[in-house]
């Protein structure tokens, strides 16, 4: 019995306090193949064209709760996305394409180290030997 595979999909959410905080999308991920071809690695210039990581996004589109000015549902596909605001787009597409990159917000670092220890690079002379000690 084999190992069936699936393509990820990604839940793109905006945090409270975003621009588009509410809106939701379900995105596909990529194949290796798909992967490859959009960073050139399969010998072609991966997305140099404009718009072609748009394209991709709306190839890969599951679903999203985006709604017109009327309240009416917008499909989830390149068409529906030609009629909303292009920084709605941008937005989930930047967001699939850092979920794709394994980029992912997460809380800042804290500011020391909680072991407390000082580096060993720290302590290693840097200086240059004299000369009696190089030979």
């Amino acid at each position: 019995m084999g190992y069936k595979t699936k393509v990820k999909t990604f839940t793109i959410r905006f945090a409270e306090g975003h621009e588009f905080h509410g809106a939701e999308a379900r995105v596909r991920s990529m194949t290796l193949g798909e992967y490859m071809e959009a960073l050139g690695f399969d010998g072609g210039e991966g997305d140099q064209a404009p718009g072609s990581t748009l394209h991709r996004f709306f190839d890969h589109l599951v679903s999203w709760n985006v709604e017109d000015e009327d309240g009416q549902p917008v499909p989830a596909t390149k068409e529906g996305a030609l009629l909303i605001d292009h920084d709605l787009v941008l937005a989930f597409n930047n967001a699939w394409v850092q979920q794709l990159l394994g980029v992912h917000d997460a809380d800042p670092l804290p500011q020391s180290s909680p072991s407390g220890e000082p580096s060993l690079v720290e302590s290693v002379p840097m200086e240059a030997l004299s000369e009696s000690l190089a030979s």
